[in-house]
């Protein structure tokens, strides 16, 4: 089987920019045989390797990623790595409670595993376990607040209220009217932390980058493509999220999202005076088509909105643009106050989404592993699915394991041109109602 489509990142993503440079890249050339072949190095492969490394220390791993990690899709995210998140098909932001209490287990998990490794190795990665806000800028929005801390309650989970005064001394900003509080969020750098796990790997774990995989032949052993090398494996495990449907599984089940997040110039001395507030924070929208914001402690402002479908997988210049001139609204409505506080960056990376909420976890077929179709929570559910999954090969049992063996599957998708139309239309019309909270 040929791979078709293959991950190609551009050089936008601001996160990994503001980072040292990165050193050369060790690719694969060659011939290799290994116990375990994983494809991905975003959170949920990073999270496999080093399970997989920590239980069976004699076996040999190979991770592979088509890119440079920090670059990838782990690396381009908004940096929340959340333990409740927004069901975005339930109207009160959560489903059925069991099933958001299981969710929540198993977030509170993969925050926990990779609290250990960033612990343990010391990893640089602003590292913040503030919390976040989930703050209204319209009357709408602060229905939606309301909706959201009835399901808190029923999960009996912790929150506070902010009013308007307290939100504009938190971020300085008199845009929101209403706010919750809720303290189990860490709020990270994304291309330093994969950057960081990636780099503390086991001894027994070889990483590879810029190595994508261009074909696949199954069987004993299996056999990955590259464009200079060639890996035999025992067993195969794919943790690429929606390129994994370039494998031949899912394909049609997976809806592949764009997103897009910018980054300011850090504020200078008297803009952080004018402005105000604490130097660290991070606000979701209320409403989940909203705009997510984050002040790190460097001065630097991420604004982080707009779904685009995304069909070839990788994010396109044009939606780019398209994206930071909403970018640019977002932030003059927020912080009026700023007017010459310009994007250093803006760049987009690719999500999986499924139409019922459900991932892809287990084994596929015979010694072909999945953890992906992480749903948009990539830094949490990404690592515990992996951690998991490594289990599961070792033959490991845990009840969290339990929990995600009974999990559904994506459930099918229309057929284009009709899937395309309908993605589209709903992002316009989510982007639509949430208005002044975007």
């Amino acid at each position: 089987m040929k791979i078709k489509q293959l991950p190609k990142m551009d050089d936008n993503n601001g996160w990994l920019n503001i980072l040292p440079p990165l050193p050369p890249p060790a690719s694969a050339q060659g011939e290799f045989q290994s116990d375990f072949a994983i494809v991905g190095a975003g959170y949920a492969g990073l999270a496999v390797a080093r399970r997989l490394g920590e239980l069976l220390p004699d076996c040999s791993i190979v991770l592979l990623d088509a890119g440079r990690v920090g670059n990838n899709a782990a690396g381009r995210s908004s940096g929340f790595a959340i333990d409740q998140a927004h069901n975005i098909r339930a109207k009160d932001f959560a489903g059925i409670i069991d099933a958001e209490r299981e969710q929540l287990s198993l977030n509170r998990a993969g925050q926990d595993y990779l609290r250990e490794a960033v612990r343990s190795h010391r990893i640089l990665c602003d590292w913040d376990e503030a919390g976040k806000i989930h703050a209204a800028a319209t009357e709408r929005g602060a229905s939606k607040l309301n909706a959201y801390a009835k399901a808190l309650d029923l999960l009996g989970t912790e929150y506070d209220r902010l009013d308007a005064g307290q939100l504009k001394e938190i971020t300085g900003s008199e845009f929101y009217i209403s706010g919750l509080y809720t303290p189990g969020t860490i709020l990270v750098q994304p291309a330093a932390l994969v950057r960081g796990l990636a780099m503390t790997l086991p001894g027994n774990v070889t990483l590879f980058e810029d190595s994508p995989v261009t074909a696949m032949e199954l069987g004993v052993p299996h056999r990955l493509i590259l464009p200079e090398a060639a890996v035999s494996t025992r067993k195969l495990i794919l943790a690429n999220n929606g390129f994994a449907g370039q494998f031949g599984y899912y394909r049609k089940d997976l809806l592949p999202i764009a997103t897009w997040g910018s980054l300011t110039r850090p504020l200078t001395d008297d803009e952080a005076t004018h402005l105000g507030g604490r130097n660290s924070w991070g606000i979701v929208p209320a409403d989940p088509s909203g705009t997510s914001v984050r002040r790190m402690i460097d001065g630097r402002i991420l604004i982080r909105n707009i779904y685009s479908y995304n069909p070839g997988l990788n994010p396109v210049e044009r939606d780019r643009t398209w994206a930071r001139v909403r970018h640019e609204t977002s932030l003059r409505n927020r912080f009026p106050m700023l007017p010459d506080l310009k994007f250093d960056y803006t760049w987009g990376g690719p999500l999986c989404f499924s139409r019922n909420g459900e991932p892809v976890f287990g084994e596929l077929e015979t010694d072909v592993f999945g953890a992906f179709c992480l749903n948009g929570v990539g830094i949490v559910r990404g690592t515990i699915y992996g951690k998991l999954l490594a289990e599961l090969v070792a033959g490991v049992s845990t009840p969290l394991l339990d929990i995600m063996l009974k999990a559904g599957r994506p459930a099918g998708t229309p057929p284009q041109p009709f899937l395309g139309w309908g993605v589209r239309l709903n992002f316009a019309k989510r982007r639509h109602d949430a208005g002044l909270e975007m």
